[in-house]
């Protein structure tokens, strides 16, 4: 196998994984219009029972800070009535109502080409 093969099947099997942790979704970033690093965000936040600060450093490389991050994740869901709980020495979750929300809109978004049914986007400063 040459070394441009074995790149190849390397990115690819980095894809595949990223797909199945939930950080490469590109439905979530087109239904709620979210930046690629909330898009990886909120996708961890849907295939794990809880997401620390930690793991949002080390496994999405977000340069701002944690709570920054979802602070404005928070706010940018919120016209879908999508809320993130959070705990002190815990870390932040999706209730399971929330997670079926999400998914739902996502069926939603998925089976309508009409992009004006989503909520407009709030302006927060």
């Amino acid at each position: 196998m040459s070394s441009n093969e074995e790149v190849a099947t390397l990115n690819a099997r980095i894809k595949d994984l990223e797909t199945t942790l939930g950080l490469r979704n590109e439905k979530l970033t087109v239904t709620f219009r979210l930046t690629p690093s909330q898009s990886k965000l909120l996708g961890l936040l849907l295939v794990l029972p809880h997401v620390t600060p930690d793991m949002v450093r080390q496994r999405l490389e977000i340069a701002t800070d944690p709570k920054v991050a979802f602070h404005r994740l928070r706010q940018h869901l919120l016209p879908w009535d999508i809320f993130i709980k959070s705990r002190r020495n815990v870390g932040y979750w999706l209730e399971d109502d929330m997670k079926v929300r999400v998914k739902t809109l996502l069926v939603e978004a998925g089976a309508s080409t009409d992009q004006t049914t989503a909520p407009p986007i709030a302006n927060v400063a």
